[in-house]
């Protein structure tokens, strides 16, 4: 059997690679992409819940709580209360984290227009239909 036959298999080995990538450029920040992407969302949503958050980066509340725990260990963010609502947390950046934005962003870029690149221009729109097809579907 040939798992690369199985595009589901295909799809979650490039994703791996992706992610392994992306966190060996982001290890000299002490952050994962996983994290990174918390800290982009952020550096646009600033005071964001982690509501707001999981929503945005499509992950579980519980584990953005996870993800939020070790950036504020790192100094990157805060939790505040939301002076609206006593039960509810706000996320924001430290001066830190958006210095760490400030760096990270520039390796984010350059390795989606890489990814840009290998698409042929004409297939683009093809590769995107395809994504959000797979996307609904899941």
């Amino acid at each position: 059997m040939d798992f690369n036959d199985f595009y589901c298999f295909r799809l979650g080995a490039i994703s791996r690679k992706m992610t392994r990538y992306y966190n060996n450029k982001l290890a000299p920040y002490g952050i994962t992409i996983v994290q990174s992407w918390v800290l982009l969302f952020l550096s646009a949503q600033d005071g964001s819940s982690l509501k707001d958050i999981a929503g945005a980066i499509q992950l579980d509340s519980p584990v953005v709580t996870g993800l939020v725990d070790r950036l504020e260990k790192e100094g990157l963010v805060v939790r505040e209360e939301d002076p609206e609502d006593r039960r509810s947390l706000k996320i924001s950046l430290t001066p830190r984290g958006r210095e760490v934005v400030e760096e990270v962003v520039p390796a984010v870029v350059e390795y989606n227009q890489r990814i840009r690149s290998i698409i042929p221009e004409n297939d683009a729109h093809a590769f995107e239909r395809a994504l959000e097809a797979l996307e609904r579907e899941l």
